[in-house]
């Protein structure tokens, strides 16, 4: 009786998932960030086949599914992959509930499918998700305090949590939720400084960036983290957009096309087309029109997504504008009505300018948009130069205001 009880025991045990963090799954997650998803699947196989009850391997592969979603914004492969997310919960929640992965891996997995429905508008799904993730990581954090990659969750949620303007703040306090954006900016760097999380240093450095850029302006601190990224940029493409965005921001436009034009090889990566598209901005605040088109077709020859393609069909009207051409100026402002979603702020400005200017209403001076983009570009004293250069103020009658904002700017 005694033996069956212990080998009751033994095989109770055996059935539960286990959180291993081993050499091949530090591989396979390196892989998965650098996007090259092949190497990390055959790793990811291996070790399904040689270790089944490592239930790391299910976060994983939502990793992969994840940031597929993120870059490539493929409606189909959304639908596809996001049935899969209940499947591996389950086998997390079958794991170790001693183990400070249970929660952890749980909430990454909540998180990243919250962002991941943010693309294709669900919002009340990812409300939930995002929630969701929050109580399961104070829970792990109360659990499991010295837990180090439980901050990374925490310093994301707490940033964007903290950004909510105030008159919405109730509903985060509705929610059990709090943080401000410094806090969450805080944790996160702090993990940039931390040996035990130089696994995650990519990860955490692109996540860090990200939210820089689009919840403060802070240029010391965008200078900081473009310094940490180095020559990351060269081999990490999640770093080359970080760098990208932050020397623009900077304005330092010959920079940001450094940076793009020295971008990783694409060979066994999944490809980021949205680089092309940043680096077609690149060349028109440049004033370089053939680079410029160039990359933008490039872009929308190749993105499988919906975002971006307003935008980059307005600027390949502004282009034409710029060169003369009112035919073609004129055909890719109806591209813009008819292609893409007005989602996001540039393809709706886009809409904005193609309405106007297919019924060939008020547009904007060739010169004057030619200094805006060598505003935008961080080229000031060349923008100034070019707006200046006009010695007859008449030439701009009927864009006085525009002529006195530029100026003055």
């Amino acid at each position: 009786m005694r033996i069956l009880t212990l080998l009751f025991l033994f095989l109770s045990t055996s059935i539960f998932a286990s959180f291993q963090i081993n050499e091949r799954m530090q591989q396979s997650y390196i892989h998965i960030i650098n996007l090259e998803f092949e190497a990390a699947n055959q790793l990811l196989e291996l070790e399904n086949k040689q270790n089944p009850e490592n239930a790391i391997i299910s976060l994983q592969y939502n990793y992969i599914d994840f940031l597929t979603i993120l870059i490539g914004e493929d409606e189909e492969y959304f639908v596809s992959a996001k049935n899969k997310k209940s499947d591996r919960i389950d086998l997390i929640q079958q794991g170790d509930e001693k183990s400070p992965y249970y929660l952890y891996a749980q909430a990454e997995i909540h998180l990243q499918w919250a962002f991941a429905r943010l693309k294709f508008e669900e919002y009340l799904t990812a409300s939930y998700e995002i929630q969701k993730a929050y109580s399961l990581l104070e829970e792990n954090q109360e659990l499991f305090p010295s837990f180090r990659p439980n901050q990374k969750g925490l310093g994301l949620l707490h940033t964007l949590v903290g950004a909510i303007p105030e008159n919405y703040q109730w509903v985060t306090s509705l929610l059990g939720m709090d943080g401000n954006v410094l806090q969450g900016l805080g944790k996160l760097k702090s993990l940039l400084e931390d040996n035990e999380m130089k696994m995650y240093h990519q990860e955490i450095l692109f996540l860090t960036a990200f939210l820089q850029l689009n919840m403060t302006n802070d240029e010391v601190a965008c200078k900081e983290l473009l310094s940490k990224i180095g020559e990351g940029y060269t081999y990490n493409y999640l770093l080359n957009f970080a760098a990208a965005r932050l020397a623009h921001s900077l304005g330092k436009n010959e920079l940001c096309i450094k940076v793009l034009e020295n971008r990783p090889s694409v060979q066994g990566k999944y490809p980021f087309h949205y680089l092309d598209y940043l680096l077609g901005m690149a060349y028109l605040y440049k004033l370089e029109y053939e680079k410029s088109k160039g990359f933008f077709k490039r872009f929308l020859a190749n993105f499988k997504g919906n975002n971006y393609i307003k935008s980059a069909y307005h600027k390949l009207a502004w282009i034409s504008f710029l060169q003369q051409e009112p035919e073609k100026k004129i055909a890719y402002f109806k591209k813009v009505i008819s292609t893409g979603n007005a989602f996001i702020d540039e393809d709706k400005v886009a809409v904005k300018y193609a309405e106007s200017g297919i019924k060939n209403k008020y547009y904007t001076h060739s010169r004057l948009l030619r200094t805006r983009l060598l505003y935008d570009g961080g080229y000031y004293e060349k923008a100034l130069l070019y707006l200046s250069g006009v010695k007859m103020i008449k030439d701009y009658f009927g864009f006085y205001d525009e002529y006195w904002y530029r100026l003055a700017r």
